[in-house]
């Protein structure tokens, strides 16, 4: 049994619905005691369970809160009330009604720009900030920016399509007559080669089809600003940021441009996880998670 249908099954989590703008409800799961850690799932339009492995274990240190972002699977709301908007208002209203005042938020993919959106609208409700599988803090500055940022586009879609033809000629699914359970294993690789460096570990990568909702992913990415730059409120953060990735994460092929941006900033740190995409708890659990606990540890000690 998995570890999230164990911790189910005994009881060890709490289920609520916040009641935000619009007439739409937030689905809240929290797990564990110690201090507050507030995750943001990824999407736009995902949902947070698979993100669960990523943390199991750490409900003994930690009070874990996940929460399904409005226009997800267990928070529908319509997508004319979904936008970045909504989602920022949605998260600052989960933490008053939670009464934590600065909580450490834990953001991944595209939930790293709605942590860092959220930073910059409520700077001083923010504890500390730990960036998985992150976007880049700021749209391509100049030439050279936007260089980088197109040849690491273009290597990580040759590597992924490589990778994603490998695998299925290898579960003997590089054929036309498939059943509908290898059409679905087939899909399910080629999520995964979007997503994990270990392809062949398809069969941990959860979400997909039913558990995201396309429609709620388009309202929010429609009211995305076409340039953003969040260096200046991560700079002006007075608490520690980690930004741990993979080196064949899909937001940032090698490095290259995020190391750019952040190498800079006193208060950030850049993890780059060897053999490792954007769910890099699944292609280095051990490793993924001696990084997580070292930031979540800075949380620790005084200022």
């Amino acid at each position: 049994m998995s570890p999230r249908l164990v911790a189910a099954a005994a009881g060890e989590w709490e289920e609520w619905y916040l009641p935000v703008d619009g007439g739409c409800s937030l689905y809240v799961r929290e797990m564990g005691s110690g201090p507050p850690l507030l995750v943001v799932h990824g999407g736009w339009g995902a949902e947070h369970d698979y993100l669960t492995d990523a943390f199991h274990g750490l409900e003994s240190q930690y009070r874990l809160i996940f929460y399904d972002q409005r226009g997800s699977l267990r928070s529908p709301c319509p997508d004319s009330l979904v936008s970045v908007e909504q989602h920022i208002a949605d998260l600052e209203a989960l933490r008053a009604e939670l009464a934590i005042d600065a909580p450490v938020i834990i953001g991944h993919s595209m939930g790293t720009f709605l942590a860092m959106s959220y930073l910059e609208r409520h700077p001083h409700r923010v504890g500390g900030l730990v960036l998985l599988g992150s976007l880049v803090p700021a749209t391509p500055r100049d030439e050279e920016e936007l260089a980088i940022s197109g040849r690491q586009e273009q290597a990580f879609a040759e590597w992924a399509r490589a990778a994603q033809e490998r695998q299925i000629a290898t579960e003997g699914l590089d054929r036309d007559d498939l059943s509908a359970k290898e059409r679905t294993y087939r899909w399910r690789i080629g999520f995964a080669s979007g997503n994990i460096y270990h392809v062949d570990r398809w069969r941990q990568m959860m979400g997909g089809m039913v558990f995201y909702s396309a429609e709620a992913g388009r309202a929010a990415g429609r009211t995305m600003p076409g340039e953003w730059d969040f260096i200046p409120a991560i700079r002006a953060l007075s608490r520690p940021v980690t930004v741990i990735n993979g080196d064949h994460d899909l937001v940032g092929f090698g490095g290259e441009l995020h190391r750019r941006m952040l190498q800079d900033i006193p208060n950030v740190e850049l993890v780059i996880l060897e053999n490792a995409g954007h769910n890099a708890w699944i292609d280095q659990p051990e490793r993924f998670r001696q990084e997580l606990l070292r930031a979540l540890s800075k949380y620790d000690q005084p200022d």
